[in-house]
């Protein structure tokens, strides 16, 4: 049995060079599928895991002698890389002063993004933790504000179409069946925010995508959540933040996106994908020159307390 994914239909594949195994057990202990198992001190491949081999990795990983070989899935040896040296990587004041630093950008620059930046903020959104391997998550690069603008052009055209159903005498109607929260969600934000779409639309300016010269739109398969393509997302943000480059989330395309279904296999997102997050790009035209404290909801602790 295997995790299914849309893609791949069995399981990977764990193979042990026995000539150079230690017989150490660090690949067993760190296993997530109990696939690999110690018996008797030898390391030994499971048959009785319920998934079998889910190709996360971990195991050629961690072996200090190579001797673990994992394939299929789409994934293989090759696939292994160098860990960046400890001084390399960010230390919690640099990834805090990242975040700090990182504002939903809006106003860009004329200048269009060198397509290598876009390539690189793509290729650290791929380290994200996207749930379980292989990856069931996908991302559209349109590079140039006049792409960009007709994608967002089209996308208008759907919330002409919203407005023209969801009257408001509709949304009081359907007010009991869906709850008070969602009534005035739909009622105080979502029709208003189509309305400002369509009004700017109609006079010439792009209030979905501000003319930004690059739009990433991240998607995923039916067997991924759209929490996976977020996290691709906020990891691609603070990618683009490193880089120079100004982003903020659009959270008002892929509604109507998911509905184009022409316009989703013109970008070539597989069928049956749902388009989950975009996210704008571009040189910024306005420097900040403050930060601002957010905070969560509420914040609440359980167990011993230092």
């Amino acid at each position: 049995m295997a995790i299914i994914h849309s893609m791949y239909r069995e399981p990977g594949k764990v193979a042990i060079d026995e000539k150079t195994c230690k017989q150490c057990g660090l690949c067993a202990r760190i296993c997530p599928a109990d696939v690999l198992k110690m018996d008797d001190g030898r390391l030994q491949v499971s048959e009785k895991s319920l998934f079998g081999c889910i190709a996360c990795g971990h195991c050629m990983m961690v072996c200090p002698k190579d001797a673990i070989t994992v394939t299929g899935r789409g994934v293989s040896p090759q696939d292994l890389l160098p860990l960046p040296d400890q001084d390399e990587r960010a230390g919690a004041d640099a990834l805090a002063a990242l975040m700090k630093a990182r504002r939903s950008i809006r106003h860009f620059h004329d200048r269009p993004v060198d397509p290598r930046l876009v390539e690189r903020v793509v290729e650290t959104a791929m380290t994200a933790p996207m749930g379980i391997p292989p990856w069931d998550v996908g991302c559209v690069r349109v590079i140039g504000r006049e792409e960009v603008r007709r994608i967002s052009d089209e996308i208008i055209k759907g919330y002409v179409g919203f407005l023209k159903v969801f009257k408001p005498w509709l949304l009081k109607v359907m007010r009991p069946f869906v709850g008070r929260a969602k009534y005035e969600m739909f009622a105080d934000f979502v029709r208003p925010l189509a309305q400002i779409y369509v009004g700017a639309h109609q006079e010439g300016r792009d209030k979905l995508f501000h003319d930004a010269p690059v739009l990433l739109i991240f998607y995923h398969s039916p067997y991924a959540e759209s929490l996976d393509a977020g996290i691709a997302c906020t990891y691609a943000m603070l990618a683009a933040e490193s880089l120079g480059l100004g982003s903020t989330i659009i959270g008002g395309a892929p509604p109507i996106l998911q509905r184009n279904k022409a316009l989703c296999r013109r970008l070539g997102i597989p069928d049956a994908n749902t388009p989950s997050v975009t996210l704008i790009l571009g040189h910024p035209k306005v420097t900040f020159r403050k930060a601002i404290r957010r905070r969560f909801s509420h914040v609440s602790s359980t167990g011993a307390q230092q």
